[in-house]
């Protein structure tokens, strides 16, 4: 719901709705002090002698709002403070004012005769709602009496978790940009503060700009850490089967083999392999290859029996030719 309101129907809601004529009293400035409460806290120079000069030349054409003081015969500012201090600025010595019978002040309706007027800062409006949170009033609550979204109380609201550097950029940045760096300050603080130490304002747009970088950086990091982890070089060759090896590897994983390899191993043949007759040449002599045994000196020797010898003999297997394979 969003409060439409003019001016004057605030200052006549707050007005006393018994009083008969509805005309203004005019009251001694000297007896007007201002709310040390109210959420309005700066006042532009340049705009209060401006102000100073129209009220000079035309007067208060808009009463203020009073309410009694429990000081007897003083009033305290609801709503004009601005003109208050233009008219004391030029010399006047009384101010028309509505007087309020109520002794307590109505945060929200000098809260919404600001907004209204646009007149209030980012820090002052969250120094409010971060009053009227403290108060016990909620972020629901302070949307309804402002009659301001859900979503711009919560920036806000927000300001009083920001770490100081975000909150020291509140004058010269939009809420929506602050609120932006806030909520990726919370899952990247170290990057966005160092980021934000270079620019002293941001707009929304540069604000997700920023923000979207961060997240970038952070998502391509952790894909990088959540990646296998590759083994040296070294390591890689153990994994890998001897026939995709590049050949100096090929070579130590036989040597290592062939050291660790016993002098003496009996390795059963099947029944098919035991019964034939393989024919080989070496070096220009016929044998036949000795299967129901390995060679001692490793995978790649063959043991020959030679036509005409009386023992076998381990010659190296590339130097073997297979002429023939007999049944045995």
């Amino acid at each position: 719901m969003t409060l439409d309101l003019s001016f004057k129907e605030l200052v006549d809601a707050a007005a006393n709705p018994n009083a008969a004529t509805g005309r203004p009293l005019l009251v001694a400035i000297d007896c007007i002090d201002e709310d040390p409460d109210q959420p309005r806290r700066n006042f532009s120079e340049q705009e209060l002698e401006e102000l100073s000069q129209s009220i000079g030349e035309h007067g208060v054409l808009q009463p203020i709002m009073l309410r009694r003081s429990n000081e007897v015969g003083r009033y305290v500012i609801v709503m004009g403070a601005r003109r208050y201090r233009a008219a004391q600025r030029g010399g006047l010595r009384e101010l028309p004012a509505f007087v309020q019978d109520v002794g307590l002040p109505d945060r929200y309706a000098q809260m919404i005769e600001n907004i209204q007027r646009d007149d209030l800062r980012a820090p002052e409006i969250a120094a409010f709602i971060a009053d009227r949170l403290g108060a016990g009033d909620t972020q629901a609550d302070i949307s309804r009496k402002l009659g301001k979204p859900r979503d711009w109380v919560s920036r806000y609201a927000s300001v009083q978790g920001m770490p100081e550097f975000l909150r020291a950029r509140l004058e010269g940045s939009s809420i929506r940009a602050l609120y932006e760096l806030y909520q990726a300050w919370r899952r990247h603080p170290a990057e966005i503060e160092r980021l934000c130490a270079t620019q002293d304002s941001f707009t929304d747009a540069q604000a997700r700009q920023l923000t979207r970088d961060v997240r970038v950086a952070a998502d391509r990091a952790n894909a990088q850490d959540q990646s296998p982890t590759v083994p040296p070089r070294s390591e890689r060759c153990d994994l890998l089967p001897e026939a995709v090896l590049p050949r100096p590897a090929a070579k130590a994983r036989e040597a290592a083999t062939e050291d660790q390899t016993p002098k003496t191993r009996v390795v059963s043949q099947s029944t098919s392999a035991a019964s034939l007759a393989i024919r080989v040449r070496y070096q220009n002599r016929a044998g036949q290859l000795v299967v129901d045994r390995l060679a001692t000196r490793g995978s790649r020797h063959a043991v020959v029996l030679v036509d005409g010898a009386e023992q076998a003999e381990e010659v190296p297997a590339s130097a073997l030719t297979i002429e023939e394979i007999l049944p045995g």
